[in-house]
């Protein structure tokens, strides 16, 4: 209720002309935008409110305001662009991990209105058995009225009767699988669920014919995901190093060109910072995204920022955020 209401006079005319007033020296040269999943508004609730996907009219509704107001270029645009300080203000789309909705769903609606976008492949979801911890840890608070556990000497007590109660505390451990490597995800998996069958997601992740594909069309550029989808932080540099290097040559074998673009796993402060930014600048690719939020001016191109675009965010909310208030507010919160 109070979020709705925020989120009204968030959107407001007044509140709006306000916002880009004082936001205009927090813009930038540009912005990239994430996204994740799209989903037809009848599927929706696929995504389990982890809050991942859009639905497809929202999605449809933003790209055609957004080509209306901005220019929007591929990534080696707006990196060309960058280095050439071109003076105005630059978009480029993004989607993170590789599910098939990107080529179902939200391809179609780039061609529509002629719009490039760059996907980041997580090369493991490749294969025929997907595990997304995230979506499984989800799917099981969802039917549970509680979850009692001990891991590493902690004990873990949930009560989920409401969804409230079920949010909370699917990001308190989402808090402790970020922790964690591929092994001690599994096995802490296996404990809430209290099975060792790990549920298999394969049937919403692109597959390397649907990655050739979307390779091929002239809008679609790939780009590495990391191998593992892993927090970079809890590697060391050996292992952040296997993590890109496995996933360029998994992903430029099908593909049979370089990868030049790359998104570090999570990519925020907690994930990635200066040590992490310094490895990836060392294997000669040309970018690298994180989730991090602040303006485009001085730039490194291996710690680019991009702004989150969630299921909530419709047309005129995004408009604000790229007047630079989603910088000015991050700046504080």
């Amino acid at each position: 209720m109070i979020k709705d209401f925020l989120r009204k006079i968030y959107i407001s005319k007044q509140i709006s002309y306000l916002i880009n007033f004082v936001s205009f020296p927090w813009k930038g040269k540009g912005a990239i935008l994430m996204y994740h999943r799209i989903l037809p508004d009848e599927k929706i609730g696929e995504d389990l409110d982890l809050g991942l996907a859009i639905s497809c009219s929202n999605f449809e509704n933003q790209i055609k305001m957004l080509k209306s107001k901005y220019k929007i270029y591929s990534m080696d645009e707006f990196i060309d662009n960058l280095k050439k300080e071109k003076n105005e203000f630059m978009l480029t789309i993004t989607f993170d991990d590789g599910y098939k909705d990107n080529l179902l769903y939200a391809l179609p609606i780039l061609e529509k209105f002629e719009v490039p976008a760059l996907i980041y492949i997580t090369t493991n979801f490749l294969k025929q058995n997907v595990d997304l911890w995230w979506y499984e840890l989800m799917e099981t608070i969802q039917n549970r009225s509680a979850i009692n556990f001990n891991y590493e000497k902690q004990n873990f007590d949930f009560i989920l009767k409401n969804q409230k109660q079920k949010f909370s505390a699917y990001n308190n451990l989402r808090k402790t699988f970020l922790k964690l490597r591929i092994d001690k995800q599994i096995e802490l998996l296996k404990i809430i669920t209290g099975t060792k069958k790990r549920k298999n997601y394969s049937k919403i992740c692109l597959n390397q014919k649907e990655v050739k594909a979307l390779d091929d069309h002239t809008l679609i550029t790939i780009g590495s995901h990391s191998h593992n989808h892993l927090n970079f932080k809890i590697l060391s540099n050996n292992e952040i190093q296997y993590e890109v290097n496995k996933s360029l040559e998994i992903l430029e074998d099908l593909l049979n060109h370089k990868i030049k673009h790359f998104c570090y796993p999570y990519g925020g402060k907690g994930q990635v910072s200066v040590r992490e930014y310094k490895i990836i600048e060392k294997l000669n690719l040309s970018s690298a995204v994180t989730g991090r939020i602040y303006p485009i001016k001085r730039y490194n191109l291996f710690s680019l920022p991009r702004i989150y675009v969630g299921k909530n965010i419709c047309d005129k909310a995004l408009i604000n955020h790229l007047s630079g208030f989603y910088n000015l507010a991050n700046k504080f919160l």
